[in-house]
């Protein structure tokens, strides 16, 4: 796989076995870390990120989150993980994340383990669908890039979001978010893996939440589907009788 490219050594990744590596003495990737040598490559991949995340969280929050199916990969893998035990789920305006959890700390049983790994795009954007309705507070958002080579970018946010609809509503959660991406068509990045952690906001997260004013951000740029697009999926699904999401494809 591409990434044992860079982790010769891996032998386990997202609870599967991986096949031995063929060793070829080609020497190891360069890991470019942002420094003052590469001042102008690390401007711009921080534009490319943080365009990308403009983008994906305007569909998220506020547009069709099918339209999230061309940011990522078709075999990508997604997993969510809160910090909560089955006891505390209920009274928590984290229960609507519970049963997607996957704390490995928690679950001990393979085949759940394995069930709660999402697998390739169409099983990540269905689970994104049922989860709440979100607004996130861009001007909170804290991003890291942990490491880039020529073929993958690995970045991280963390941030704070309020849920806009049902039990919950207005209630302010924390979020690290972690993605591992190459690069796709159109100069867009291609999610290959997405880890995404929430949690309940701390007091002074919770003050400190949307006390600026909300940044605009603009949901066509990212186009992934234009409407005439997604009129046609629509169209396909209701005449095939198929999910959306396998009418795109």
């Amino acid at each position: 796989s591409a990434i044992q490219d860079y982790f010769p050594k891996l032998l386990r990744l997202d609870g599967q076995e991986l096949p031995s590596p063929i060793i070829v003495d080609v020497g190891v990737p360069e890991l470019i870390k942002p420094s003052q040598e590469h001042g102008q490559g690390s401007d711009r991949i921080k534009s490319l990120v943080l365009e990308f995340l403009k983008q994906y969280y305007s569909i998220y929050d506020y547009g069709n989150r099918q339209g999230l199916l061309g940011a990522y990969h078709d075999e990508a893998c997604f997993s969510l993980t809160i910090p909560i035990n089955s006891e505390d789920s209920a009274s928590s305006s984290l229960c609507e994340y519970f049963k997607e959890s996957r704390n490995l700390k928690m679950i001990k049983d393979p085949y759940l383990r394995r069930r709660l790994l999402k697998h390739t795009k169409c099983e990540i954007v269905d689970t994104l669908i049922t989860l709440p309705k979100t607004q996130h507070d861009f001007n909170s958002f804290r991003v890291d890039m942990w490491f880039q080579t020529e073929k993958m970018l690995c970045f991280s946010i963390n941030g704070v979001f309020k849920e806009t609809e049902g039990e919950y509503q207005d209630s302010v959660l924390a979020f690290s978010r972690t993605f591992i991406a190459t690069p796709g068509s159109n100069s867009n990045l291609c999610i290959v893996n997405d880890e995404l952690f929430v949690r309940d906001a701390s007091s002074q997260e919770t003050q400190s939440a949307f006390s600026n004013p909300v940044t605009t951000l603009c949901s066509s740029p990212m186009a992934i589907l234009s409407q005439e697009q997604q009129e046609m999926v629509q169209a396909f699904s209701t005449q095939s009788g198929m999910k959306p999401n396998w009418s795109q494809k």
